[in-house]
């Protein structure tokens, strides 16, 4: 049971949690075929059903509409969404091919599954990823970010029974790490080798491509986990490694900043003393201006330390948060953090009053999103 409404993704299934309880909206499962080439049962095949992976949760928190990523595994030969058989993407020999379906849904189960774009699906053994990301404001259409080790790009897909998807944003635009969206915030940080450090602006409606502007004078080696919010980049500067022992030189560690856009002035806000790289700049909330990131872990219970950063008053606060083992959603008035911890499992976070609410379920291996209340 959960005070809040939520989407939670965990072992195959798509769920909504409220105060009733956990419901099913969507159960994926696929039949694994291996043949034994070794031993006494060499020659046999084995079947064997189990749990799709699903990734790449988005949610439309008015509406309660969901998207997510099933990943089409190795050895599948059939696959099954709310008890339907998906037809497997082939090739002209035969082949099954390997990529990302996209399972759209909501309140009241599936809505579509589309293997989405056909050119992200392949037989040479690569992987490219289709990850559903964020809905455009009025939930007509899933952001889903197309994307392998050294290439990004954007679709729209509009949600219904046979979704429709266009190109928003090209190959070439912003590099492999590709870029984060926040939601309520309109803009974006490309980041490229080449063109360096761009802003992109969404079209609201889902249906155009987004606009890039000129590249900013900021240099992109380094720059990581980049976000806008409002007139103000936020981003994290790897440090230096030492040139002799190849270790991260403390004279110049990781450094957190901000740049004001509409004059340039950049200053550092945090500096990680003694670490190079971080991948733990998380999540952001347009409407509070406040942005979230790991820092360490807790030595009385071997979670992670979380942090606030609020840009209005430009300070840093440590969250108490017992056994944190990530953060997964703000709610849209960016005063509930959904949080999973070690003990707890799912939790509610107040950031106002540092209040606890435990809704427990869910794996570690899963993720989930706040819904509005209804």
């Amino acid at each position: 049971m959960s005070p809040m409404p939520m989407i939670v993704v965990d072992k195959g299934n798509v769920s909504i949690v409220n105060r009733s309880g956990a419901r099913v909206l969507a159960d994926c499962r696929y039949l694994e075929e291996i043949r034994i080439v070794a031993g006494p049962e060499r020659g046999k095949v084995q079947q064997d059903w189990k749990p799709c992976y699903l990734s790449g949760l988005a949610v439309h928190p008015p509406t309660g509409r969901w998207a997510v990523a099933a990943v089409l595994m190795d050895g599948t030969v059939r696959m099954e969404v709310a008890g339907r058989d998906v037809v497997l993407p082939t090739d002209k020999a035969g082949r099954r091919k390997a990529g990302d379906f996209l399972i759209l849904g909501d309140r009241n189960g599936v809505v579509a599954v589309t293997p989405g774009n056909t050119e992200m699906w392949t037989t040479d053994g690569t992987y490219r990823s289709q990850q559903p990301t964020a809905f455009t404001e009025d939930g007509a259409r899933v952001l889903v970010n197309a994307s392998n080790s050294s290439m990004c790009q954007w679709w729209s897909w509009s949600f219904g029974p046979r979704p429709g998807g266009l190109r928003v944003l090209p190959p070439g635009a912003t590099d492999g790490n590709c870029n984060q969206l926040v939601p309520g915030e309109p803009r974006t940080v490309l980041k490229h080798q080449r063109d360096g450090i761009r802003i992109a602006t969404l079209d609201p409606t889902g249906t155009k491509p987004w606009k890039v502007a000129r590249a900013l004078r900021q240099e992109r080696r380094g720059m990581e986990m980049a976000l806008v919010l409002g007139d103000t980049l936020v981003f994290y500067r790897e440090g230096a490694q030492h040139p002799e022992s190849g270790v991260c030189d403390e004279s110049r560690p990781g450094t957190y900043r901000r740049i004001e856009l509409s004059t340039g002035e950049e200053r550092v806000w945090e500096t990680l003393e003694g670490e190079c790289y971080t991948k733990d700049f998380i999540m952001a909330s347009a409407r509070r201006r406040t942005v979230y990131y790991l820092k360490g872990k807790d030595p009385t219970d071997g979670g992670v330390r979380l942090f606030e950063y609020a840009l209005d008053s430009g300070t840093p606060r440590e969250l108490d948060v017992e056994s944190l083992f990530g953060m997964l959603d703000i709610s849209p008035d960016g005063q509930t953090l959904l949080l999973f911890t070690y003990r707890q499992g799912l939790v509610l976070y107040d950031v106002d009053s540092g209040s606890v609410v435990p809704v427990g379920g869910m794996s570690k291996d899963g993720t989930a999103r706040l819904l509005a209340p209804r």
